[in-house]
């Protein structure tokens, strides 16, 4: 598992650095203030799945009753970009303040966690 460092998007715009997941681990995480979210590029060949993990999963509301919070999940089809977030630190945040997403392929795909500034 690699933490992957945010990159903060300005007014005059952002070309952002995308890191290859290829030689990496299949789950990964960011540090999250509740601004970052996941930009991620699909070359496998194949369709993808990103899923973004749910710390709480469920909440106790005094008008709705019990809630319950899924993961996040897009499917990327090959040749394909997406973009997933902004994430609640209230729902997604570990205690290191970090989120964990998984790749289900990881050869030729590309992520970048941008800020938004």
């Amino acid at each position: 598992m690699a933490l992957i460092n945010s990159q903060t998007i300005i007014e005059g715009g952002i070309t952002p650095t995308l890191t290859d997941l290829s030689a990496g681990a299949l789950t990964n995480t960011f540090s999250n203030s509740g601004k970052e979210f996941i930009y991620i590029e699909n070359g496998s060949g194949g369709s993808i799945t990103l899923t973004v993990t749910t710390i709480v999963t469920s909440v106790e509301n005094p008008i709705y009753g019990d809630l319950t919070k899924s993961n996040a999940v897009v499917t990327i089809e090959n040749g394909a970009s997406a973009m997933a977030g902004t994430f609640a630190v209230s729902s997604y945040n570990g205690t290191d303040s970090a989120v964990s997403f998984t790749v289900s392929a990881r050869t030729s795909v590309k992520v970048a966690i941008l800020t938004i500034g």
